[in-house]
């Protein structure tokens, strides 16, 4: 009897040893599994534990090594979010890695990478240096590290001398200068350019941007965008119904439609607003520039962009965006001084309307098809005005547009939101809105109307 208890205590033992040890290794396996294939789930309303597209595409697509070295004070509560910010970029890249350092500790270290306060940052890589705060957010880090790994600053020249909106000026609705901040975060740089004055598009140009020009230009300042476009030059042309119809013709010849006629939306006008305003719609077969928006742009008095592709002249076309089916296009006249207009049938012309579109020039070198050119038009140029610029996805679509042009495709993303999304910024279509209003107009107050008359005739049941 005893031996057989000894035995007993011994297998259950061994089971107790084996199913630990068991127990043991499954732990261990999920952790390597966990670390291996670790997934984070953000709850905050503004993601901020979360990387925007546009740094996670940065920091996978590095090249080359880049080290950061993060300034930090042990006794402050921000040294959680610093690290935290680069552990996530090191998740993505293997050429990503950073060092914490104790400013207070290291004075030395600190002068000679010339962090003078908390929370620096500091991007190296192949010799080149560069610094930001953690306060600036991602977006200074995205521009730190495209200083140190693009191999030269891009130009965009601006077109000047016609009326054009003005990238110097600091006027809300007439003035662009917030354009040259956003093209610095993306390593370009925004200079004039007056035809006039050089007589050619100069050679270092990624890209020509013409934002609503008033005036007529010149015939041999249409000569001059016309070489540039064809030896494989690039425009970005922002047009509103007061830009000059003489730039028509010019835009026609490459396939681009441009009726006298303006685009209204009233589904998708912001809640409450007038119809000339509103939320445009990316077209069945989403623009690439276009796809990585992070909101829907809004676009105000929009005039009718349409492309046709001409495959003898070489001429191939790409809608970007338009308006919903509930939309339309009519004439300005047709359009009340309060913004308030109705579709007429016959008069005319019924959803969607295209609005904005591309044109590639295509042509055989070697018997190899390549683009020889790029032009796209979009119908509204008040979207990249300093009111507008910064609501909805403004910015990425005018940004996006750039890097397609100048052929920096893997730069296009969205960007970091510069406002706090629902604490600063708060758009809604006029659907959405209506939906809420029925849903707490009717729909809720019969529920509750309805839970009162249940429990009303329960009670009388019961008594």
């Amino acid at each position: 009897m005893e031996g057989t208890a000894l035995n007993a205590n011994l297998r259950n033992t061994f089971k107790l040893v084996v199913g630990t040890l068991g127990f043991l290794a499954l732990l261990i396996a999920i952790q390597a599994l966990l670390s291996r294939y670790n997934h984070r789930v953000d709850l905050t309303p503004t993601k901020r534990f979360t990387l925007s597209p546009r740094t996670q595409q940065v920091v996978s697509n590095l090249k080359q090594d880049v080290r950061a070295i993060a300034f930090i004070d042990s006794d402050r509560p921000e040294n959680y979010f610093v690290e935290d910010l680069l552990e996530r970029m090191v998740a993505l890249s293997p050429h990503f890695s950073y060092k914490a350092v104790e400013i207070n500790r290291n004075p030395a270290m600190a002068r000679e990478y010339q962090a003078t306060q908390y929370g620096t940052l500091v991007f190296e890589s192949d010799g080149q240096r560069r610094g930001t705060l953690l306060q600036n957010g991602e977006i200074g880090v995205v521009t730190a590290l495209l200083q140190i790994t693009r191999s030269e600053e891009r130009n965009v020249y601006f077109l000047t001398g016609h009326g054009e909106g003005d990238i110097t000026s600091q006027s809300p609705q007439e003035g662009y200068n917030k354009l040259n901040g956003v093209l610095a975060n993306e390593f370009y740089n925004a200079k004039p350019l007056s035809l006039g004055e050089n007589g050619a598009v100069p050679q270092d140009a990624a890209i020509v941007v013409l934002i609503n020009p008033k005036a007529p230009l010149l015939p041999f300042e249409l000569s001059a965008l016309d070489a540039y476009t064809q030896r494989g030059g690039s425009l970005l042309v922002l047009l509103d119904a007061n830009s000059t119809p003489l730039l028509n013709p010019f835009l026609e010849k490459y396939g681009f439609r441009l009726p006298p006629l303006i685009a209204v939306d009233p589904a998708k006008r912001l809640y409450a607003g007038e119809v000339l305003t509103y939320r445009v719609t990316p077209t069945s077969r989403p623009h690439q520039m276009i796809v990585s928006v992070n909101a829907p742009p809004i676009f105000s008095k929009t005039r009718v962009v349409a492309v046709r592709e001409d495959p003898a002249k070489g001429i191939l076309v790409k809608p970007i965006l338009e308006t919903s089916n509930k939309g339309w296009a009519t004439a300005e006249e047709n359009i009340d001084k309060s913004g308030t207009a109705s579709f007429v049938e016959g008069r005319d012309i019924a959803g969607p309307v295209p609005i904005a579109g591309e044109i590639a020039l295509r042509k055989k070198e070697k018997d190899e098809d390549i683009v020889s050119g790029r032009i796209v038009v979009l119908g509204d140029a008040d979207f990249a005005n300093n009111t507008l610029l910064d609501q909805g996805g403004n910015k990425d679509l005018f940004v996006n547009a750039v890097n397609w042009l100048a052929e920096d495709i893997g730069q296009i993303g969205a960007r970091p939101e510069t406002s706090k999304s629902g604490t600063n910024q708060f758009f809604m279509s006029a659907d959405q809105g209506r939906v809420i209003l029925i849903v707490s107009t009717v729909i809720l107050p019969s529920l509750f109307v309805l839970a009162s008359l249940a429990m009303l005739l329960w009670r009388r049941q019961q008594a």
